[in-house]
């Protein structure tokens, strides 16, 4: 990752470089982290299945979704965006409803959680040449603490497995324990760990 900007800088936590900065006056400003799930060949899906389940048996609808849902997906998006923990190295773009379109038009899945009609949760997955990786995972306020987001997660991993995928990737701000231990359910383990530093005005 490297320098982000002038001041701010991103650093892994086993770099070398992390203890010349320390040493110079950079001070921690954000921690964030990286996590990876390798499913086997054929994939045990049974932990991801039963999330799944766990969700449809309280009445949630948990399925892909069409570009048609794009004006849902930007409204949640909208709604949610002050509740993503921000560090310098997670920052969550505000994204418009062309941004969301493009999702779709890059090859990005999208899972959501629908309850009467209305979009409650959302994940979307994109592929990248080495893995799958989660773009972000979101659910309403209203409907927190009921495993959605742990429901379209392990949806949209489900269906790239069936594709042919065995190696996801996510990550997040540190902050966030409640997003490292639903992807700790799922099977994700935690790879890297990264430090935002920036030197004292």
């Amino acid at each position: 990752m490297g320098l982000v900007n002038a001041d701010i800088q991103v650093i892994q936590v086993n770099d070398p470089r992390l203890q010349h900065q320390t040493q110079a006056g950079y001070v921690v400003v954000g921690e964030s982290w990286g996590a990876r799930l390798r499913l086997s060949d054929p994939p045990d899906v049974t932990v991801l299945n039963a999330a799944v389940v766990a969700a449809t048996d309280q009445g949630f609808l948990i399925e892909e979704l069409d570009a048609s849902w794009a004006p849902q997906v930007t409204a949640l998006e909208a709604l949610n965006h002050a509740d993503y923990p921000y560090t310098p190295a997670t920052a969550v773009p505000q994204r418009d409803e062309s941004d969301v379109l493009e999702l779709w038009r890059s090859g990005c899945r999208l899972f959501g959680a629908i309850n009467d009609g209305q979009l409650v949760a959302v994940s979307a997955l994109c592929l990248t040449t080495a893995r799958a990786e989660t773009e972000f995972t979101s659910v309403h306020r209203s409907y927190r603490r009921r495993g959605l987001a742990v429901a379209v997660k392990a949806a949209s991993i489900t269906a790239s497995a069936d594709a042919g995928v065995r190696i996801f990737g996510t990550g997040g701000a540190q902050i966030n324990s409640g997003s490292i231990r639903m992807n700790e359910h799922l099977g994700y383990a935690v790879e890297e760990r990264w430090l935002s530093l920036t030197m004292p005005q």
